[in-house]
């Protein structure tokens, strides 16, 4: 009878000395790191590039990415036009959804030695499962991630711009990213 409590006690024991004693986080280069926001319109496509974000991703003791989280701000997506910028911000209701977040729920090997990634992104107030291709690699501790997701603006609530009734911007936009750090040695 004593036996199932003291199993359940060591599970968790051991679970908690894993996941905390064995994470380590990595770093990230800012200067090394991007995501662009590749956008097609039938007139004047443009790659806007987000000028800061918050990459955290930590690795389990096996050196394995154990978690991983993305945030941004919307008001950091700068397309090299202030006014393609400000009419940007509007259509996405930046002062009323100001923030965007990815996070990783798996990682996992795929046939042509890639790995794909599934998680969730909020954008535009709305949250939404999202999978796609990754490329890791490693040189001792230093990591390189690179990796490009096709989201729809339609499934976060946003309308399909249209001028003129001829000009439209595509509602499928690419994001890409390319992110540099190194493992933080523990102490």
């Amino acid at each position: 009878m004593r036996l199932i409590p003291l199993l359940g006690v060591l599970v968790a024991a051991s679970l908690g000395t894993a996941l905390s004693g064995g994470s380590a986080p990595l770093t990230f280069d800012p200067a090394a790191s991007r995501v662009e926001v590749v956008v097609k319109a039938t007139v004047d496509s443009f790659t806007g590039r987000l000028e800061k974000f918050e990459p955290e991703v930590t690795l389990g003791a096996d050196g394995q990415i154990a978690t991983a989280r993305l945030r941004f701000r919307f008001a950091d997506v700068k397309t090299g036009k202030e006014k393609r910028d400000r009419a940007m911000h509007e259509w996405q209701q930046t002062d009323r959804f100001p923030d965007g977040e990815f996070e990783l729920a798996t990682l996992t090997p795929a046939p042509d030695g890639r790995w794909l990634a599934t998680g969730r992104l909020t954008f535009h107030g709305q949250t939404r499962p999202l999978d796609f291709p990754v490329t890791l690699k490693w040189q001792g501790p230093a990591a390189t991630i690179d990796g490009e997701a096709q989201i729809d603006t339609r499934e976060f609530g946003l309308p399909v711009i249209r001028m003129m009734g001829l000009l439209k911007v595509d509602p499928l936009v690419l994001v890409r990213f390319h992110l540099e750090g190194k493992k933080e040695a523990t102490p």
